[in-house]
């Protein structure tokens, strides 16, 4: 059986801004359709990781419009910062190369005009490609040299960027008084600032450290405090993290029907989020609860509307992993027909996923690829303006040049013509 996820509230990195803090994304993405360039670049910065999973390509208008615009007004930095959001997007992809190679391009601008605030971004998102490869010593490399930025900038704010990424890696390595000091320092940050959404990935990260150590009563608490503070916020995938968290440390403390309770309501609070996506999740969630607690009907029911939502979503990866749950219930019950049955669904399934797979990293390295090209022949073109722009500057006070040479000479003949006359004299 595959186990029931764990601690999906605290499975991401950290790589975000600190402006706008409950605004709406959809304003935003209103107000960039007739912003200036700069109040784009600032707009853009704000929303390009915060689409649903659902409309994760949408990051893909926005940084050709980003780049079009720098290109066409010579804005290096708006060209920067496409290469810098299309980062995650293609880390999301798994296409960790291309994504390096884009972020190493806004890296080398930011090194350039000495944006230590941006740097700190691109060295921690970079860090989030290592990590993401398993790469653990590069990654807390590379988040160190993220904080040294942060620091350089004069804005504690950006040294949490890579604190709580730092946090995990020593969580990771065993060093848990390490970790649990830098998690303090995110908590304490964010209770001062009243930046309630991090607060509940900050106490569910600790929640996570204590139940390693199998303190389940302080995880609980950790884990309650991530789920209020999700509340706090109004933010319902927070809030529904926050219970199956707490689901599992109850369920990992023997509390079977208390688990089941934490359970449906992270699943209703997903429901109330409205992502598909999240919401598969909290039925497969529900369903390994109960084919571990061998209640197999139930757990039949629950992975079978994870199974539906999922076609619904046109998530393939939701519906191969509820399928594939399906085939082990059937085969604990000895249903050999509903097993086979389910299982050359998977087979489907799965053809239909690699090339799902195969079409949206195509269509990213395409799309990477061409944004490349367009920045390449454009960026050739600014350069060119550049270097015709300093040719014109060095003919301009070469010509000036000439002018005080010739000046100086013919004052020189005029004294030399007069002291000749003088001398005849």
């Amino acid at each position: 059986m595959k186990q029931v996820k764990l601690f999906i509230s605290v499975v991401f990195l950290i790589s975000f801004n600190f402006s706008f803090a409950q605004e709406s994304v959809s304003d935003k993405l209103k107000e960039y359709e007739t912003a200036s360039l700069n109040k784009k670049m600032e707009l853009f910065f704000y929303f390009f990781q915060k689409f649903e999973s659902d409309q994760q390509d949408s990051v893909l208008y926005y940084v050709n419009d980003l780049l079009s615009e720098g290109i066409k007004n010579k804005n290096h930095d708006a060209i920067a910062l496409a290469n810098y959001g299309i980062g995650p997007y293609l880390l999301n992809h798994s296409l960790f190369e291309e994504a390096e190679t884009k972020l190493e391009k806004a890296k080398k601008h930011y090194h350039k005009v000495e944006n230590d605030t941006m740097l700190a971004d691109v060295y921690n998102c970079i860090g989030n490609s290592a990590f993401l490869q398993g790469k653990l010593a590069q990654a807390e490399l590379l988040y160190n040299k993220s904080s040294e930025f942060a620091i350089a900038s004069g804005e504690e704010r950006f040294k949490m960027l890579s604190v709580f990424n730092l946090s995990r890696i020593y969580l990771n390595q065993g060093k848990v008084e390490e970790a649990k000091d830098m998690i303090q320092d995110y908590i304490d940050f964010n209770l001062a600032n009243g930046a309630m959404r991090r607060l509940a990935a900050a106490y569910g990260l600790m929640g996570q450290l204590y139940l390693n150590q199998n303190d389940n009563k302080l995880a609980i608490d950790f884990f309650t405090r991530s789920m209020e503070s999700g509340l706090t916020a109004g933010n319902m995938t927070a809030v529904a993290n926050g219970y199956t968290n707490l689901a599992i440390a109850e369920y990992l403390s023997g509390e079977m029907q208390k688990s089941e309770q934490y359970f449906q309501l992270a699943l209703a609070y997903r429901q109330k989020a409205g992502d598909k996506y999240f919401i598969v999740e909290g039925y497969y969630n529900l369903g390994d609860f109960y084919y571990a607690a061998a209640k197999f009907d139930s757990a039949i029911v629950n992975y079978a509307y994870s199974l539906k939502i999922a076609e619904e979503a046109n998530n393939l990866k939701g519906q191969k992993e509820a399928l594939m749950q399906l085939s082990y219930v059937y085969d604990t019950l000895d249903q050999k027909n509903n097993q086979i049955a389910v299982l050359i669904k998977v087979i489907s399934t799965q053809e239909k996923l690699a090339k799902q797979q195969s079409y949206k990293e195509i269509n990213a390295l395409k799309l990477s690829h061409a944004q490349s090209e367009k920045e390449a022949i454009n960026t050739g073109g600014i350069r060119e303006d550049q270097l015709y722009g300093q040719v014109a500057e060095y003919q301009s006070i070469f010509s000036n040049w000439v002018w005080i040479v010739f000046t100086c000479m013919l004052v020189l003949l005029v004294f030399i013509y007069f002291f000749r006359r003088s001398s005849k004299k």
